[in-house]
């Protein structure tokens, strides 16, 4: 990433019915559509937004490459020239189990899809954990994947960092808060990985309905390399946020420590210690 360079992203928080892929691709094109409009480059939407999410008697149908739902989402990538983050159940071989995945469609036509590595109880009756943890190299930015509970791992974001991520992207589909308890958890959890780890976080909750009877509050939040909030929307309804980053932000604290506070602590660690 080349210094001094910015990038315009942004994040929705939107409804996702589950296995309502007409539904839920008309959601997911107008808002690429005004995100587009505001020049952003990357946009996330929340875990599932694609499929739907649901881990009780009937999960969503897992998709695949070859699905028409797949290949309509890479068409908005292309058509809309932005990098699209959008979740989804993924199963390419119908013989092993489905993953909880969040793939980046770029405007190219490339895929980048990273599997759930740490899953909640009721989802590993339905879905296998993923057993990496990559950083995508797209043309604007290093990117890693944190998927919901995933943040409470700050191993993985310290992981990610130390592999390059300048951007960790934090979808979510957590239902039963309300929008302020999703801004509190947020603001403990994520400013503190962002700070620790140098690093921009952009996470998105589902909101609304799932179609099952599930209601989720929303969320949005970005928060830059020193832990401070740069833009956030905790309404409890359908919203998109939008701001510039810069990731020479990044680069520099990595590379030329600035005081105490203002320092990559990660490559110090001593592992042999904490076992």
């Amino acid at each position: 990433m080349t210094q001094g360079m910015k990038l315009r992203i942004g994040a929705v928080s939107c409804p996702a019915e589950v296995n309502n892929l007409a539904a839920n691709l008309a959601v997911i094109g107008n808002w690429t559509k005004k995100a587009a409009q505001a020049g952003v480059k990357l946009l996330l939407f929340p875990e599932l937004s694609l499929t739907g999410y649901a881990t009780g008697s009937a999960p969503p149908t897992a998709l695949s490459s070859a699905s028409p739902a797949w290949q309509a989402v890479a068409d908005l990538a292309r058509r809309y020239c932005i990098t699209l983050a959008v979740g989804l159940v993924w199963q390419e071989d119908a013989a092993k189990p489905p993953y909880l995945a969040h793939g980046l469609w770029t405007p190219s036509g490339q895929v980048h899809l990273y599997c759930k590595s740490h899953l909640g109880e009721r989802e590993k009756k339905h879905y296998a954990a993923g057993d990496f943890l990559p950083v995508f190299a797209l043309p604007e930015a290093r990117v890693g994947f944190q998927l919901c509970l995933e943040q409470h791992y700050p191993e993985i974001t310290q992981t990610l960092a130390l592999r390059g991520a300048e951007l960790i992207l934090c979808p979510h589909a957590t239902p039963r808060l309300t929008p302020a308890e999703r801004r509190d958890s947020w603001h403990i959890s994520l400013r503190a990985r962002a700070y620790d780890n140098c690093v921009y976080i952009l996470a998105t909750n589902m909101v609304g309905d799932n179609g099952q009877g599930v209601e989720y509050p929303g969320g949005l939040l970005l928060v830059d390399p020193a832990g401070q909030v740069v833009a956030e929307d905790f309404s409890g309804r359908p919203a998109m946020i939008v701001d510039d980053i810069d990731l020479s932000r990044v680069v520099n604290v990595r590379t030329t420590p600035q005081g105490m506070c203002r320092r990559f602590y990660a490559p110090s660690r001593r592992p042999e210690l904490y076992e």
